[in-house]
C-alpha cells in the first residue's frame, strides 16, 4: 500500500489526470483521494505543502509542484542530504559543445544561455542557487578586461559550484589563485616592487579580498553589528599599511607552467602553460621581505610564494569579522534582508565551529541559515521587516522552472538578461556586485535603520522592463504560442488547461507553485474577479494573462 501511495504522489507531482485524480494537486482532494483511498496510509506529512515550497523557493531557483510533493516526503534534513551529494552541474561540457561544433561562435551569450539552462533544468538545484551566491560575492565580470574570455568564467563559475559546500578557506584560496580573478583584480603578473623602475605591486587584490571576500571595513561583533570606539565610532578592520603589505604577498603568479625566464610573454599554447589552470608563482617577481599583516601578525622573510600566501590566507581567514561577514551576506541572499543580530550569531557560532572543531564547513553554515527558527517559523512572514526583495533573474527563473519551460531546441535563448533585469551572471559592473548588501532605499525603509539591496536595481525603469519580460515569459512564451525564437523556453500549462474552468483549483495550484501560500485575500479577490470576466474565449491566454498579472504582484516580488 505505502508504495503505490508513493506512486501516486509521485504521479500527482507530475500533473497526471486519470482515476480521479484529475485535481490532485488540490490540497484537500490530494489528501481525501490519496491519503484517504488507502486506510494504512499516515496522515498528513510532517512539512505541509506551502512550507515546502516556502523553502524550495529559499533554496532553489523556484518550486516546482513534484519537488514540492519529493520535500514533504523525504523532510528538510535528508533534502540537503540528497541535493548536496548530486553530481555537479557544470558549464564548461555546453562551452566544449559549443567549441566543437564549427556552426556556432562561443560567445558571452554560450555561457549566459549555459547558466540559464543549468539554473532552469539541473538537478542539483541548490548547489548551483550557491554557485550563483557565491559569484555574487567573488565577483568577477565580463563588462570589461574578461570580455572575451568565455571559457574562462564558465570555468570560473564551475569552481564556485565545486567549491559551493566546502570549506570557506579552501574556496578563498581558489578564488585567489584563479586566472580570471587574476586578471580581473591584479593579482596575475603582479610583480615586486622595482626601485629601478619605480613601480609597486598592484593593491587591488589585497584590498579587495579584505573588504569584499572575507571582513569588510569595520569590525563586527559575532552577532554582525559594529563593535564602537568610546566616540560611538566604528572601528576600521585594517589601513593602508595593511593593504601595502598584503599587496606584496600577492605578487609573483602567472600562469601555470610559465617558464621561469619568461614572465612577461608566456602564454596559453606554448609549451606547458594552462591559462585555465590555478596560477602558480614565479619565486624572482616574488617579494621575499617580511611582512606584517591583520591583527599584528608577522610573515617572516625569505618564504616562498605559496608560503607567504598560505600564512595571509590563514590570516584573513581567522580572523574574527569572518564568520558574521560571510553569514549575514548568506542570510540576506536565502532568507531575509534584514537578519536579527540573534539569527546572525547563531550562524555565525556554525562557521566558526560546525560542531567537531572545523571553522569554515559551509555545508554547516548552510544548513544552519536554512534550518533556523527565523527561516522557517511562519510567525515572522507577517512581521514588516521581514523578507526580501526576490533579484530580477530569480523571478524570471520562478516563472520557467513553476511551469516546466521547455524549449523547442532545448536550448535557453535568453542571451541579454541585464538589458531589462539589470543582471546577468558573472556579469556584474563593477566588484560590488549588482547591489550592495547595505544598500538603502531612501524613505521608510532607511529610515527605520533597515537595508533593502535588491532595491538598488530597482527604478521607475526596471519596474516597466522586468514587466515586459514577464510579458514574454507568459503571455507570448507558453507551449502553444509560436515564438519567432526557437531557443526560447516555452511555459508548459497543460496541467493547467486541466483545471482552467474552476478558478478556486486554480488559485489554489498557483499560490502553492508562486506565493508558497502567502497570496493574500486582496490579490486572490482581484485576480479572481479579473480572470473571470476575461472575454478570450482561448482558455491558455486567460491562464498566460493570469500569470502575468501575478508575476508582477507584491506578495510574488517579495520573498517571505
Amino acid at each position: 500500500m505505502k508504495n503505490i501511495r508513493h506512486l501516486l504522489i509521485l504521479l500527482c507531482g507530475m500533473g497526471w489526470s486519470s482515476m480521479g485524480l484529475t485535481y490532485c494537486w488540490s490540497d484537500t482532494i490530494f489528501k481525501s483521494n490519496i491519503e484517504n483511498l488507502f486506510p494504512g496510509a499516515p496522515g498528513s506529512p510532517a512539512l505541509s505543502e506551502n512550507d515546502a515550497s516556502r523553502f524550495l523557493n529559499q533554496t532553489t531557483f523556484g518550486a516546482k509542484l513534484s519537488e514540492i510533493r519529493h520535500l514533504q516526503g523525504v523532510g528538510i534534513d535528508n533534502w540537503l542530504d540528497e541535493q548536496i551529494s548530486l553530481p555537479v552541474t557544470l558549464q564548461e561540457p555546453c562551452m566544449q559543445a559549443v567549441l566543437d561544433d564549427p556552426d556556432l561562435p562561443l560567445y558571452q551569450n554560450s555561457r549566459q544561455e549555459s547558466w540559464f539552462l543549468n539554473s532552469a533544468e539541473g538537478e542539483d538545484q541548490f548547489r548551483q542557487r550557491m554557485a550563483f551566491a557565491w559569484s555574487q560575492l567573488f565577483v568577477v565580470s565580463d563588462q570589461g578586461s574578461l570580455g572575451n574570455e568565455v571559457m574562462g568564467l564558465a570555468k570560473y563559475y564551475d569552481m564556485l559550484a565545486l567549491n559551493a559546500f566546502g570549506n570557506y578557506r579552501d574556496l578563498l584560496e581558489d578564488v585567489t589563485k584563479n586566472t580570471m580573478m587574476g586578471f580581473y583584480l591584479g593579482m596575475f603578473r603582479n610583480a615586486k616592487a622595482d626601485p629601478v623602475a619605480g613601480t609597486q605591486p598592484d593593491e587591488n587584490y589585497a584590498r579587495e579580498v579584505l573588504q569584499l571576500f572575507s571582513i569588510g571595513l569595520h569590525q563586527l561583533n559575532m552577532d554582525g553589528t559594529e563593535i564602537l570606539d568610546i566616540d560611538d565610532n566604528p572601528i576600521p578592520t585594517y589601513d593602508q599599511t595593511v593593504i601595502e603589505n598584503f599587496a606584496r604577498v600577492f605578487t609573483g603568479w602567472n600562469y601555470a607552467g610559465c617558464p621561469d625566464n619568461n614572465w612577461e610573454w608566456c602564454h596559453p599554447g606554448q609549451d606547458e602553460v594552462d591559462g585555465y589552470a590555478p596560477m602558480e608563482p614565479i619565486e624572482a617577481y616574488h617579494d621575499t621581505d617580511p611582512k606584517t599583516l591583520l591583527n599584528g601578525q608577522l610573515v617572516p622573510g625569505g618564504q616562498t610564494a605559496q608560503q607567504d600566501l598560505d600564512a595571509a590566507l590563514d590570516n584573513i581567514f581567522n580572523h574574527p569579522n569572518v564568520p558574521p561577514f560571510i553569514s549575514k551576506q548568506l542570510i540576506q541572499r536565502f532568507v531575509t534582508s534584514n537578519p536579527s543580530p540573534a539569527y546572525v550569531l547563531r550562524v555565525s557560532n556554525v562557521f566558526a565551529n560546525n560542531g567537531s572543531g572545523v571553522r569554515g564547513d559551509m555545508e554547516a553554515v548552510m544548513r544552519a541559515i536554512l534550518t533556523d527558527d527565523e527561516a522557517r517559523n511562519n510567525s515572522f512572514i507577517t512581521q514588516p521587516a521581514y523578507g526580501k526583495l526576490k533579484e530580477p533573474l530569480i523571478r524570471y527563473l520562478n516563472i520557467l522552472r513553476a511551469f516546466e519551460a521547455r524549449s523547442p531546441t532545448g536550448r535557453y535563448g535568453n542571451w541579454n538578461p541585464e538589458f531589462a533585469y539589470l543582471q546577468r551572471a558573472l556579469g556584474s559592473p563593477s566588484v560590488f556586485n549588482f547591489y550592495k548588501p547595505g544598500f538603502q532605499l531612501p524613505g521608510p525603509i532607511r529610515d527605520q535603520g533597515l537595508v533593502s539591496p535588491e532595491f538598488q536595481i530597482t527604478s521607475e525603469t526596471t519596474v516597466v522592463t522586468i514587466g515586459n519580460e514577464m510579458n514574454q515569459a507568459t503571455n507570448r512564451g507558453h507551449h502553444l504560442y509560436n515564438h519567432w525564437n526557437d531557443s526560447m523556453p516555452l511555459l508548459q500549462l497543460q496541467r493547467e488547461l486541466l483545471i482552467h474552468d474552476d478558478t478556486n483549483a486554480l488559485l489554489d495550484h498557483l499560490d502553492l507553485l508562486l506565493f508558497a501560500g502567502q497570496m493574500s485575500a486582496h490579490t486572490r479577490t482581484t485576480v479572481a474577479n479579473m480572470y473571470d470576466n476575461l472575454e478570450d474565449d482561448d482558455a491558455v491566454e486567460r491562464i498566460a494573462s493570469l500569470l502575468y498579472v501575478l508575476s508582477l504582484s507584491p506578495e510574488f516580488v517579495i520573498q517571505r
